[in-house]
């Protein structure tokens, strides 16, 4: 439950949420004056970041790091592939979409981690990746390239739900949005390296293939995850309650009440927020280079440099998850980067005035990516924590991201502008602020079983 000061004028209502209670001007005064206690860490909560917690950080973000280099080179490379296979912008888009499935595959291998450790399916998801996106550099047609790129997203998207999971156990309450922020930071930096190696490995005889010979590098990291990480204080004291015994493969739990509308809450959030976000990534080299004219080492000059504001805006973001709280930042995120978006797709004139607009746009945009990763493990319990993620990040939330690069390619043939159907994705972003106003709970300085337990209506549990 949230602490006194913190909650001082929230009543729970039936339905179990938080409601506001009327109060006099003299108690709003009182309660506005008085200094709220700090959140009592959690048992398994360290009083501060320890040497281990910025190890952890540098291993999981290492590995991030190469799941978000993977991850963005098919946007990349997306024009090319195109030429080469022969595909028209429509079939593009499906492509695209049907690769994306991938992403809701991952469920099956996320929910694992409830079952056998966050640690050791890290590790399965990081070698998956690389292998997958090294298979891909031998691809010789759009069947086999879509075969290997949607068995890459399966590992791909289950280590990102993994990671979060891993670092919101591991670092204590008033850390957990900047933590969480850091492995977003790490994704967008793969991404920004991979934009960067572009222009010199078009330039090269292998061309795009060469981008995906260079995910293999990922494979390494296992070695460091084996033996660099522990597995979090939590699972394994819910382990150790169990026994050792395996809990029962139970993919529907997390839709029982009391978490069925957190869930429903979350995949809302995650979907918007997935749709809107994912439509630059999936469209934007293409607008560059058949709306824009850009040559290959433009594309990737204004790509990379576009990526590269999303560095400080991820961190930035989650400092201030911690310091203004989850709703501020839920609102005004989505907003912005729906404004982005449609700068970004609608800028005309010189490389210099499009690439501008594509660094306001991706600051606007990936402000926005910590607000729901946050959420995702916050309002579950530890035994259901992995499942919720994936439900969230890999199954029914990835609907919209999903539906999104096929929508956005026929809408271009309707509009006959690729400029003019990714703008339209902006109303996502418009839907997503008013779900987080509307809806969503405040977490900040709270614990992960007292977020948890507060959502869920009932008494805080341990495990």
């Amino acid at each position: 439950m949230p602490h006194a000061g913190a909650r001082a004028a929230l009543l729970r209502t039936p339905r179990g949420r938080w409601a506001r209670t009327p109060e006099s001007r003299a108690q709003a005064i009182t309660r506005k004056r008085a200094v709220t206690p700090p959140v009592a860490p959690a048992p398994f909560d360290a009083p501060g970041v320890t040497g281990y917690h910025r190890h952890l950080l540098a291993a999981v973000a290492a590995s991030t790091f190469f799941e978000g280099f993977d991850t963005a080179i098919l946007g990349l490379v997306a024009p090319y592939v195109a030429r080469d296979f022969g595909l028209t912008t429509e079939r593009l888009g499906v492509m695209l979409s049907v690769i994306g499935i991938g992403a809701v595959l991952a469920l099956a291998v996320t929910m694992q981690a409830d079952r056998f450790g966050r640690r050791r399916l890290l590790m399965y998801t990081v070698a998956g990746y690389g292998i997958a996106t090294g298979l891909t550099a031998l691809a010789q047609g759009p069947a086999d390239f879509m075969l290997w790129q949607l068995l890459g997203r399966v590992f791909l998207f289950a280590e990102v739900a993994i990671a979060i999971v891993v670092v919101a156990e591991e670092i204590a309450a008033h850390r957990r949005g900047l933590a969480i922020s850091l492995l977003i930071a790490a994704h967008i930096a793969g991404g920004v390296a991979s934009a960067f190696v572009l222009g010199p490995m078009m330039g090269t005889s292998i061309g795009w293939r060469g981008m995906y010979a260079l995910g293999l590098a990922p494979v390494l990291l296992v070695v460091v995850l084996r033996f660099g990480i522990r597995e979090p204080p939590r699972f394994t004291a819910m382990d150790r309650k169990r026994g050792g015994v395996r809990a029962p493969l139970a993919p529907f739990a997390v839709w029982r009440a009391p978490y069925r509308r957190p869930l429903v809450l979350c995949i809302l959030l995650f979907g918007l927020v997935g749709a809107l976000v994912a439509t630059f990534p999936s469209f934007y080299a293409y607008f560059l280079v058949k709306e824009r004219g850009f040559t290959p080492e433009e594309v990737s000059t204004t790509y990379g440099l576009a990526l590269l504001m999303g560095l400080p805006a991820v961190p930035l973001a989650g400092w201030l998850l911690d310091r203004w709280g989850r709703r501020v930042i839920g609102v005004a995120g989505p907003l912005l980067g729906a404004a982005g978006l449609v700068v970004a797709f609608n800028a005309t004139g010189s490389q210099l005035a499009i690439t501008l607009a594509g660094m306001a746009a991706v600051f606007a945009g990936t402000f926005i990516l910590p607000i729901q990763m946050a959420y995702m493990p916050e309002l579950f319990p530890t035994r259901l924590r992995s499942l919720a993620a994936s439900w969230i990040s890999n199954g029914a939330g990835r609907a919209l991201m999903i539906v999104a690069p096929a929508a956005t390619g026929y809408l271009a043939v309707w509009f006959g502008s690729v400029g003019l159907a990714a703008s339209s994705m902006a109303l996502c972003g418009v839907a997503a602020a008013a779900l987080v106003y509307a809806a969503m709970p405040e977490t900040k300085g709270l614990t992960l079983e007292q977020t948890s337990d507060g959502m869920a209506g009932r008494e805080s549990e341990s495990t």
